[in-house]
């Protein structure tokens, strides 16, 4: 007979204690305390073992389950008492060695629960629980190989425990040893079909390895299991945003957020999944609750103030972004960010400031160089803008808009290689830039290659029959009609 609780993480076996003695055909005071102790009620069974070793004094059984009553209602200094004293009265008594290994695991008396686990184990070998018990010890002094031969010895012992399977994987998890604690936390949920926890842990371990459909479809599980748990309904709307089911994302994440209204990340992720589905207004609602919870996350502030710019209000954008930076002065795009904002609400001095700030503080960065060159490119500042425009393209090659910008001072330059170059970069990065292919006929034709120019000018019209600019420039080589005559 044995109890344990429902619970993942670690848990100690704490079996009763062998023989359930009756001295009478009726139920005894002690029989009653055993079925208290098997419905889960230990106050009551402690209160009976106590009248029942009244009415037999020193005798070891009642004493073991009177310390393991006690131990499970959580009165330690009773619980090592009495089993002390069964021990006392019957030294080999593996169950009573068991359960006081259990009250030192409980009072942080390591070395001292792993001496009775073994003299419970030299008493008896084959005892799964006690094996499974050291097992759980060795994973908490993090011995993860002691442990995992504990576990294995516990599982050849009792296949079928659930619980062994549960703590073995949580061992390999805290070990990192994700793909063989999935293995431990699939044979469980075989095991025990259909339990939130099992599948909630399991959700956690796919998106840690990166399987976020697997993830997916086990969160879903566990909520139709337990459509209440605030953390399971947060797993499985971040397994979706992973995967890119943003609007089943938003759902499970508001469910989240109504069960938890205190839980950040709740909050964060719908504001992350509302942005992924265009819904700004609803991220802002959603970033500005999660800040209820945690006002300063520098992240979270970023993250309002660059919805705040997309729903075209920089100047409100400005305070989040500011409090961002200054809770977090590391974080790179708050400063990026910013810096926009200030653009964006048409103060040049303060972006000017904050994008050589940015630049200052985070020299590795493409976006701050960016945009310092197209501050400096506005403001008629061609060498400075050119400069960082090179800086930011020796940081990240891959920016279409740079490579088109360089082409524009090059062309300005009347240096028409160069410029056709970058030109032909940005087209390539962005295949669908009218604009970028008008520019690189405009450097063709000043290199005297018309042909090639009046291409790229059709080009350009074929990506967007709206592009004036390369419109003029065809009427513009169109040769002139003949002259009547008569």
């Amino acid at each position: 007979m044995r109890l344990r609780g429902v619970v993942l993480g670690v848990m100690l076996v704490v079996v009763g204690c062998l023989a359930v003695i009756s001295w009478a055909d009726e139920p005894t005071i002690f029989d009653q305390g055993v079925a208290a102790y098997e419905k889960g009620d230990f106050t009551a069974a402690k209160e009976l073992f106590v009248k029942a070793l009244a009415e037999r004094p020193d005798h070891p059984v009642i004493m073991c389950w009177l310390g393991s009553a006690a131990l499970q209602a959580n009165d330690l200094a009773d619980a090592e008492n009495y089993l002390k004293q069964a021990l006392v009265k019957q030294p080999k008594y593996p169950e009573a060695h068991n359960n006081l290994g259990n009250v030192y695991l409980a009072q942080g008396k390591l070395d001292q629960a792993r001496a009775e686990y073994e003299k419970a184990l030299e008493q008896n070998p084959d005892y799964a629980d006690a094996r499974y018990n050291q097992a759980n010890l060795y994973a908490r002094l993090k011995q993860w190989d002691k442990a995992f031969n504990e576990f294995n010895k516990a599982l050849e012992l009792s296949p079928q425990d659930v619980n062994v399977h549960i703590n073995f994987g949580q061992a390999l998890w805290q070990a990192e040893r994700y793909d063989k604690a999935i293995r431990e936390y699939e044979t469980a949920n075989k095991l025990r079909p259909n339990s939130a926890d099992i599948l909630g842990a399991l959700g956690i371990l796919y998106v840690t390895t990166g399987d976020n459909a697997a993830a997916a479809k086990a969160y879903r599980q566990s909520v139709a299991a337990d459509a209440e748990n605030a953390e399971t309904q947060l797993g499985l709307g971040i397994a979706l945003y992973n995967i890119g089911e943003y609007e089943a994302a938003v759902a499970a994440l508001k469910a989240a957020s109504a069960l938890d209204k205190q839980n950040f990340a709740a909050h964060y992720n719908l504001g992350l999944a509302h942005a992924a589905t265009s819904d700004m207004a609803a991220a802002e609602q959603a970033y500005r609750a999660a800040l209820e919870v945690r006002p300063g996350d520098a992240r979270c502030l970023n993250n309002l103030g660059w919805a705040l710019q997309q729903l075209g209000r920089p100047g409100d954008a400005i305070e989040p972004l500011e409090k961002a930076v200054k809770a977090d002065p590391e974080l790179a795009m708050a400063s990026v960010n910013l810096a926009l904002a200030y653009e964006q609400s048409g103060d040049k001095s303060g972006a000017q400031k904050q994008w050589e700030a940015a630049v200052a503080a985070f020299p590795k960065s493409s976006e701050a160089h960016f945009g310092l060159a197209g501050n400096y490119h506005s403001a008629g500042e061609k060498d400075k803008a050119l400069q960082e425009y090179l800086v930011a393209l020796s940081i990240d090659e891959n920016s279409a808009e740079a490579h088109n910008n360089v082409g524009l001072i090059y062309l300005e330059r009347e240096k028409y290689v160069e410029a056709g170059a970058h030109f032909r970069i940005a087209l390539k990065q962005n295949p669908t830039s009218a604009n970028a292919a008008n520019n690189l006929g405009v450097a063709l034709e000043r290199q005297g290659k018309i042909d090639d120019a009046k291409k790229m000018y059709n080009s350009a019209l074929e990506l967007d029959e709206a592009c004036e600019p390369a419109r003029k420039n065809l009427e513009r080589l169109a040769p002139a009609a003949e002259s009547a005559t008569g």
